[in-house]
């Protein structure tokens, strides 16, 4: 994939919690398209499938990512684990393809950027999506639930870490020429 095919690509990243999930999505690593919150109750897992049906239908993207649960240090729970299977399940329906992203990948690829923790990612996630920094979560206290909008910036660092790293290995697999690789270098 060359560089430039990777800047057009749409992503729907998808980070559930435990009242729903939290979405983003990306024409390439530079355009947010949409965000947001969306809640599902009794069979959460039927609800956030539809739902994400919905978002797809909607964004038509070309790949539905989540995070890696099979990953080392993955916490997700049998829930979610069972809702992600059922994604990748919507995603061949929908002749989508379906990635996973680690969070060791994403805090790799955030720490470089100075951001170690999940509030120094999300504050650099909103620096680069003024769009965003609304619905950046206040600080929080060691004894407060973790706020339900984190998960929008979950889901875009899966997306940003994903279209990076896409970026630097179809970069690898087809360096561009000397003279384009100038122009790919200033962005």
């Amino acid at each position: 994939m060359t560089p430039a095919g990777v800047e057009e690509i749409r992503v729907l990243a998808v980070d559930p919690t435990s009242k729903g999930f939290g979405f983003a999505i990306f024409e390439g690593s530079t355009r947010l398209i949409d965000w947001g919150v969306k809640h599902a109750t009794k069979d959460k897992n039927r609800a956030s499938v539809n739902q994400v049906g919905e978002l797809v239908a909607l964004y038509q993207p070309d790949i539905l990512l989540v995070e890696d649960s099979a990953a080392p240090g993955s916490r997700r729970c049998e829930r979610v684990c069972e809702l992600m299977a059922r994604l990748r399940s919507l995603a061949s329906t929908h002749k989508t393809r379906f990635r996973k992203v680690s969070m060791h990948k994403v805090r790799k690829f955030f720490a470089a950027e100075g951001a170690r923790t999940k509030r120094q990612i999300a504050v650099s996630i909103a620096g680069k999506f003024p769009e965003l920094e609304p619905k950046l979560p206040p600080l929080r206290k060691p004894w407060m639930s973790e706020d339900e909008r984190m998960a929008i910036f979950d889901a875009a660092a899966f997306a940003l870490t994903f279209l990076e790293l896409t970026k630097k290995e179809g970069m690898a697999q087809n360096p561009p020429e000397p003279a384009l690789q100038l122009a790919y270098d200033r962005k």
